[in-house]
Parts: C-alpha cells; sequence; structure tokens
C-alpha cells in the first residue's frame, strides 16, 4: 500500500501522452498543447485608442482644440496632430501620428470645428500601446499547458488558426455488480440501482470521449468479457470488484485477460482498493464499488491520467488544490489521509455531516474535498487543503 502522493506521481510518470494532431483553435478548448506557440506578432499591434474621445497632444491641454478629422475603429486613415489640433476617435482605433494622448468624450465640450479640454491630460492617457499585452515572438503556450476559452481568444487574436494538441482519450467504462440494475428496470428485494457507470461518463466527459458502457455481474469471465468490449480504447475505467473478496472478479479478470497489475491499494480513505493495470498498450483503472469512493478516486487519480493522455504536463495533469478555513470543527481519527466532502458557504468549508462511502446526496451537495491529515483534530478557521469538485 502507497501514499496517494506516490501513487499520482507513479501513475504521471508511467502514463505517457498519446500521439498530437492538428486541430483549429476555434476548436481546442479543453485540450492541452503539444508545442509551444509564439506570438506571431506583437497584441495590440498599433497604438490605439482605449476610448471614445479625441486624441490629441498632451503637451497641448488644457486649451481649445481644432478638430481636424475622425478615426473610427478600422482602417488607418492616416491622419496626424499638429499643435492646436485634435482628431475625433473611437475605442480601438489606431492614434493618429504625433498624438500621444486621449481625452474621454464625457470629458470635455465639443462642437463641430472645436474641442475644448478644462484640465491637463498626461501623455499616454486611455492610449493601448502597440505590444504591451504581448511582444512579437513571445510565447503565448507552453507545451503540455491547457488550452482555455481565455488562450483560444488569444491564439485567435494573434491570427492564429491552427494548433498542435494533444488527442482527447478514448475510454470505455465497464461496471460490476450482481445487485444492480439499471435504472427503469424492476428492482427485487436487495437489488439496487447502477449509477457509478452514469457518474463516471459525466465526471470523465470533459477528459476524454466516452465510447460507452457496458455492465457484468460478479463474475471474472464477463468482466474479461465487458473489457474486451473496449478493446480499441485508451483506457478502461473499472467501477467495483477491485477488492480480494469472494465476489470481486476484477484481478481474475485481469489475469485472464495477461493484464499487469502496476499499482494497487492506496493509503487513503476512502479509495483504498484502487488498481491500476496495463494490457498491451491500453490503460485500466480499478476503483472501488462504492460511489464516493469512485468519484474520489477518479477525481484524484483518473482524471490527471486522463489529462496526461491528452498531453498535459504533469504540473498542469493534477487536480486544483486550494487553502480554505474551516467552517466548523473536523476530526479524522483514521491512521490514513480522509477526504472528507463539504460545502463551500461565504468563503468558509463545512464538512457535510454523513461522510459514509454510500452516501450520495452529501458528495452531490460538495463544493470540494478536503484533504485531512491521519489524526488531525482542527478547529473551525484553520486552513485545510481543498480540492474543488464542480469541474463538470
Amino acid at each position: 500500500m502507497i501514499s496517494e502522493a506516490d501513487a499520482l506521481a507513479r501513475i504521471l510518470a508511467d502514463v505517457e501522452p498519446l500521439p498530437a494532431e492538428t486541430i483549429p483553435v476555434a476548436q481546442a478548448a479543453g485540450r492541452f498543447a503539444a508545442q509551444a506557440v509564439h506570438a506571431p506578432s506583437p497584441l495590440p499591434r498599433f497604438d490605439q485608442s482605449a476610448m471614445d474621445g479625441y486624441a490629441l497632444r498632451a503637451a497641448d491641454t488644457p486649451g481649445a482644440l481644432r478638430i481636424i478629422g475622425e478615426q473610427p475603429a478600422g482602417r488607418a486613415r492616416d491622419l496626424r496632430v499638429a499643435p492646436g489640433e485634435a482628431v475625433r476617435i473611437f475605442t480601438g482605433a489606431p492614434m493618429p501620428a504625433d498624438a500621444d494622448a486621449v481625452v474621454m468624450q464625457e470629458d470635455v465640450e465639443a462642437d463641430e470645428q472645436t474641442v475644448r479640454v478644462p484640465e491637463a491630460i498626461p501623455p499616454g492617457e486611455f492610449v493601448r500601446r502597440r505590444g504591451e499585452d504581448v511582444c512579437e515572438g513571445q510565447q503565448l503556450l507552453a507545451a503540455g499547458e491547457p488550452i482555455t476559452a481565455a488562450r483560444v481568444g488569444l491564439l485567435c487574436a494573434a491570427g492564429l488558426l491552427e494548433i498542435r494538441a494533444g488527442r482527447r482519450p478514448r475510454i470505455g467504462i465497464v461496471t460490476s455488480g450482481d445487485e444492480l440494475r439499471s435504472p427503469g428496470e424492476p428492482l427485487a428485494p436487495g437489488e439496487l440501482y447502477q449509477s457509478n457507470g452514469p457518474m463516471l461518463a459525466a465526471q470523465l466527459a470533459n477528459r476524454a470521449e466516452i465510447l460507452g458502457s457496458a455492465h457484468a455481474p460478479d463474475d471474472p469471465a464477463a468482466v474479461a468479457g465487458a473489457i474486451s468490449k473496449f478493446a480499441g480504447a485508451d483506457a478502461v475505467v473499472l467501477s467495483a470488484g477491485v477488492s480480494v473478496g469472494a465476489h470481486d472478479p476484477v484481478h481474475e479478470a485481469l489475469r485472464l485477460l495477461g493484464a499487469e497489475v502496476a499499482l494497487w491499494r492506496v493509503a487513503m480513505r476512502p479509495g483504498k482498493p484502487f488498481l491500476l493495470a496495463r494490457l498491451g498498450a491500453q490503460w485500466i483503472f480499478g476503483l472501488p464499488g462504492n460511489p464516493v469512493s469512485t468519484f474520489v478516486t477518479a477525481h484524484l487519480f483518473v482524471r490527471p491520467a486522463l489529462a496526461r493522455l491528452a498531453g498535459a504536463a504533469p504540473r498542469f495533469a493534477t487536480s486544483v488544490r486550494l487553502q480554505v478555513p474551516l467552517g466548523a470543527p473536523v476530526a479524522n481519527a483514521d491512521s490514513r489521509p480522509h477526504y472528507v466532502r463539504a460545502m463551500a458557504r461565504d468563503g468558509l468549508a463545512f464538512p457535510a455531516p454523513l461522510q459514509q462511502s454510500h452516501a450520495l446526496a452529501s458528495l452531490a451537495a460538495s463544493d470540494l474535498l478536503l484533504r485531512l491529515e491521519p489524526g488531525a483534530n482542527l478547529d473551525a478557521g484553520s486552513l485545510v487543503e481543498a480540492f474543488p469538485l464542480n469541474l463538470c
């Protein structure tokens, strides 16, 4: 049994990115850059006005200035401001030659020929200088960095149409359990509705292409057959049956398939019987069957692994971590770290009242996972490590 930190480090070290592909920048959000991207030109590309107003020479203010023309946003009209002159200008428009400031239209009095500026305007006022945001040749994205919506905007502003990005991994989801039925089916006494498969598909959808899901009874051959349905997938995520009980079929199923177990059992709660195996080029993740255990291990291990497959550098693959103050006391009497569900309210983290690994309602109501060290006994106001959950 190893620590969560060691388990994650091994996963990120072992999992290698899939081959990259060229895609349109406009469709690249959620991907990871396969190589560094540099700006082909500066941003802004030219000195421009940040306001609707009048472009002028700061040295001519205060005073009355003659309006010599108008410069809207778009093609430059090659205007030049001489001493005592101003140009009517609009937001985003190129600055006239020799103008070094813009006065807002709200701060002046003007008619068709003259603008009266009542106060001195400093040089550079409301002027966006060429290259002040991005220099020509500046790195816009590092290899392995996530392509966010804002970065899509930046790349498009730089005039880039395409980008090399990691391919989204294709995954299959397999659940097992004799007691499980699909929602909508009638339940016999002792049976339950299956929730882990749909939950995992929703949880992992922004990290992978979900090829489908399959359910198998608690039989090694049946589980092996379900895994084999996704032979073309980059990874298979299993939920349930990964422990060593008499009705836990995953280990024997992996043996039947010839898979090699790379990692099993992590010192954490919930989620100790987490498993990672390799079957040829395919990765297999085995998650505990209790819903909260499934969710926690998918969040901490599977999502980062899928990000790594998609080309994320290790530092960009890991789950976001914060330090948040507690709104109520919390303790961990266990010898393992405990991941506690919590609600975020007014900047504080309040642990959910029911922390058992079957309790889906408390998970659904939670915004955070709090990591409590073994033996922790924390008062309200104490800072605790937290993982945001509102990722789907």
